[in-house]
């Protein structure tokens, strides 16, 4: 039979907060709560 291994809880997450992901990717989300990426885009120029 296989092992599985299982994280160390002590280790704190393996992954990054979603909402601060979403964030740092396309910043604030709008009135609705959606992450729509518009805003930043429009503030680093073109692409």
């Amino acid at each position: 039979m296989a092992r599985t291994e299982i994280p160390d809880p002590e280790a704190g997450p393996t992954e990054g907060d979603e909402e601060a992901v979403l964030k740092d990717l396309y910043g604030p989300p709008d009135a609705d709560g959606v992450f729509r990426g518009e805003d930043k885009a429009d503030e680093e120029g073109p692409a």
